[in-house]
């Protein structure tokens, strides 16, 4: 059991008294919090503690040297979530840490002469330092960095034991690319086919890139879906399901070329389809490939139309070339 917080005299006088001085009396609130731990989650020692655990995460802050207003607001509303549960007699987790790798971080020490390290962690100690004295209940004795080898031993670790299984591997593929950064992007980090960060240009290339086995687990995956319908939103549900991308179907060879004539250099004399709806075959007029494809390539070699569609192109973000031109 965690000390008893009455009021104590020990709390200095604010003047007024119906005036409140919030640098007077929150920081001694704050330090009685501290010194009794009552938001440290302890192992639960009731079997009703046990039965009503509860866990509270926001998304970790990339640690970028000073909070907003974006981080007050969110972890505002983690932070009135933990509280509740925990006037309601849970056993609650609520801890903090800092998502801390990547290459923003070692951009911005670069721009400043700094070392990568030693910029994270002086970022690191400014935001805790701001964040403290807005009294979130957090369990701070569990706070992590995740470029801390403490941390991200367990991320090896997990990836090691995948590689190990066939879970995980390499591959050519596509990627959206920004130069300027010098990394991958996501499609959701794509803004107007410039990158979200610094605005540079994004285009596609093809990039030897890792990848999970997630088809293997496809049916097992949308099992669980079907179990989450009514608790998460449709939308978010149907989203999944199109990321997943289980489909069923065949694979069709189309002969390209008139065998006496032969294939483009460089390109095989069959095309490989793959479709859900092989009734349609038979309608079928013409054959679309990616621009990135080695037929496209070939065709563009002595087409000079074809190579500066190609090229505009590869400086289209995934998400823009496949949108519908009619929405």
């Amino acid at each position: 059991m965690r000390p008893s917080l009455r009021p104590a005299a020990a709390i200095p006088a604010t003047g007024a008294r119906d005036r409140y001085v919030p640098a007077q009396l929150e920081s001694v609130w704050r330090s009685r919090w501290r010194t009794a731990r009552v938001f440290e989650a302890s192992e639960p020692q009731t079997a009703e503690q046990r039965e009503r655990k509860y866990y509270v995460l926001e998304m970790l802050p990339y640690p970028s040297g000073r909070i907003h207003m974006g981080h007050v607001r969110n972890y505002t509303i983690g932070d009135v979530f933990a509280r509740f549960h925990r006037m309601r007699g849970a056993h609650v987790l609520h801890p903090m840490g800092w998502d801390a790798f990547g290459l923003p971080a070692e951009n911005a020490a670069i721009e400043r002469g700094r070392h990568p390290a030693d910029w994270t962690r002086e970022n690191i100690a400014t935001m805790r330092a701001q964040l403290e004295p807005l009294g979130f209940s957090y369990d701070w004795s569990r706070e992590i960095a995740t470029c801390e080898p403490s941390y991200y031993r367990f991320g090896q670790l997990v990836f090691t034991r995948m590689l190990r299984s066939d879970l995980a591997y390499r591959k050519l593929a596509n990627a959206n690319y920004c130069a300027r950064c010098a990394t991958v992007l996501a499609n959701e980090e794509v803004v107007e086919n410039a990158c979200w960060r610094c605005g540079g240009e994004v285009v596609q290339q093809a990039r030897e890139q890792w990848f999970v086995r997630i088809t293997k687990y496809a049916d097992e995956l949308l099992e669980g879906l079907d179990a989450l319908s009514g608790r998460w939103p449709e939308r978010v549900i149907h989203m999944q399901k199109n990321w997943i991308g289980r489909a069923e179907g065949i694979d069709v060879r189309f002969s390209l070329v008139e065998p006496e004539k032969g294939a483009p250099d460089g390109v095989d004399d069959e095309l490989l389809v793959f479709t859900a709806r092989a009734e349609h075959l038979r309608e079928a007029t013409a054959i679309t490939v990616a621009p990135e494809h080695p037929l496209a390539r070939a065709v563009a070699a002595r087409n000079p139309e074809i190579a500066a569609f190609l090229a505009q192109a590869a400086k289209l973000a995934e998400r823009a070339r496949t949108q519908d031109p009619s929405t």
